[in-house]
């Protein structure tokens, strides 16, 4: 694999630990760096699922007679095949305690290249901070005891050179550097992607030191054979970090900041974080009770929730409740799409239209209308509906046009998104003679931009992902919009006193 040594190069200082920084001015959309996995394997409270390619287990390998795999697959890792073979395990060991699978595969790097199983023990894993915690125990209980009550795991350092001693810190640290810098794998190996209950990740020391930050300047993407590759989303001059977003985008700080401080370790000071307004968002902010028109944001500092028009400040008690109401409604919601709206409607009013839970709303209700409309020809589906669609789309994309400025996965799915529903809403609108032929054509061209736009962000992602498989329909979208253009440009240009007449060529 190539090496990308002149991109970037590591620094290091107190705070922030070793980091990434361009070692050049870098372009959008430039390479920054690739890297293979130190290990992957499912979370440890996956559903059990094939060793080899992750989707679901109906079989096992006929020569350890220990390991899950599906009917595709005749064989796993040769080095892990041959550990499950020599053991004294019980055959149903992994279907017992999948939980185990990954740090097997950790414990195992000491045979199988012992200098990326010392690289994986300099990674953090905050050990002493998750030691007596809740997941510490969890962890103890589902992965831990099973390992350590089998005598299997004691000889799993034998080999040539000393020994290793597998210890409770062993597996906890094994566990905690997966929690603290590990990578999820989305699509893998073949077309058929992993199982819906098997959350895969991957292990990326490089990739690993890239800081965080929550308005990040680069992205990842990863291939069929579990390579991860590291974008710059934006220019990024010469001495600049690389950074990364840790948690989601779409959080509002509090959501963020309790994540970062559960599983990574860190309390975030980004621009962000440190702005009330999250950047003019307000994903975080709150009606205020006192006035009609104010937003009440978080100010991290003084610890209050303060209005931007008259000042008020609400306790934290008070915005608490709110959203520990509003999420447990949003739970307790149907997916039917009156609900979602009516849940929208409230939650809009308390909240605010664009805090992170109504925005998560929005969101569903899209994906729901997303879904109506493949489920039907775009000629069945009413046109106020796709028009709502439409107004989901450009809501999100402002918002996301903010957070994460640049080439962005979510920006790309809304730009298809929007695109295809304003395609089919000029076309309505066309057909009820509200619009001209010529109008028509702009919005079909404003459609193929933006088309363009969302598939040359797409592009970055490999075909076995869900963003891979709406690349290609974008692609036939793009096609199938073409053509329509040119059709409407012949009509435009033939200069039809009623251009309704030949609507039909147009939409067939």
């Amino acid at each position: 694999m190539a090496r990308f040594e002149e991109n970037y190069e590591i620094l290091e200082s107190d705070r922030l630990g070793r980091y990434l920084v361009a070692k050049r001015d870098l372009a959008r959309g430039e390479l920054i760096l690739v890297e293979r996995p130190t290990v992957v394997g499912p979370h440890w409270d996956s559903d059990v699922c094939c060793l080899n390619c992750f989707r679901n287990s109906c079989t096992i390998c006929r020569l350890c007679r220990r390991a899950p795999l599906c009917y595709d697959c005749t064989g796993h890792d040769e080095a892990e095949c041959r550990f499950y073979r020599e053991s004294n395990l019980d055959i149903n060991f992994l279907f017992n305690h999948f939980n185990v699978v990954t740090s097997v595969r950790c414990l195992l790097l000491y045979r199988t290249d012992r200098d990326r199983f010392w690289e994986m023990r300099r990674m953090e894993a905050h050990l002493e901070e998750r030691r007596g915690s809740e997941i510490w125990d969890i962890l103890s209980k589902y992965v831990v005891e099973p390992l350590l009550q089998n005598g299997a795991f004691d000889r799993v350092g034998d080999g040539e050179g000393e020994k290793m001693t597998v210890d409770e810190d062993l597996i906890q640290h094994c566990c905690g550097v997966f929690d603290v810098n590990a990578f999820e794998i989305r699509g893998n190996g073949t077309n058929q992607s992993v199982q819906q209950n098997c959350f895969v990740r991957g292990l990326y020391p490089r990739a690993a030191l890239m800081a965080h930050d929550c308005v990040p300047n680069a992205f990842i993407s990863v291939d069929g054979e579990s390579n991860l590759r590291v974008y710059a989303a934006v220019p990024i001059v010469k001495g600049q970090m690389v950074l990364f977003n840790y948690t989601r985008c779409l959080f509002g700080t509090f959501e963020r900041r309790a994540h970062l401080r559960k599983g990574k370790y860190f309390l975030c000071t980004c621009a962000r974080c440190e702005d009330p307004t999250e950047l003019g968002t307000h994903l975080c902010s709150v009606r205020c009770t006192n006035c009609s028109a104010g937003l009440c944001s978080y100010y991290s500092k003084e610890t209050k929730w303060k209005c931007d028009k008259c000042l008020h400040e609400l306790t934290r008690e008070y915005v608490k409740q709110v959203f520990t109401n509003a999420r447990n409604d949003a739970m307790a919601r149907s997916f039917e799409i009156p609900e979602l709206e009516e849940a929208i409607t409230r939650h809009s009013a308390t909240l605010n239209p664009r805090n992170s839970l109504v925005l998560e709303l929005k969101q569903t209700l899209a994906g729901e209308l997303r879904n109506l409309c493949l489920a039907s020809h775009p000629a069945n589906v009413p046109r106020h509906l796709l028009q709502r669609k439409l107004e989901l789309c450009a809501e999100l994309l402002d918002v996301l046009r903010v957070l994460e400025p640049g080439i962005s996965r979510l920006t790309a799915i809304g730009l298809y998104e929007y695109n295809v529903s304003l395609w089919n809403v000029a076309r309505k609108k066309f057909e009820t003679k509200e619009i001209s032929a010529k109008e028509l054509l702009d919005n079909l061209i404003k459609g193929e931009s933006g088309l363009k736009q969302s598939i040359s962000m797409l592009l970055f992602e490999h075909p076995t992902t869900p963003e891979g498989h709406l690349t290609k329909r974008a692609m036939q979208d793009l096609k199938e919009l073409r053509e329509e253009i040119a059709q409407v440009r012949a009509l435009v240009g033939s200069n039809l006193k009623s251009p309704a007449e030949d609507k039909p060529s147009i939409i067939d």
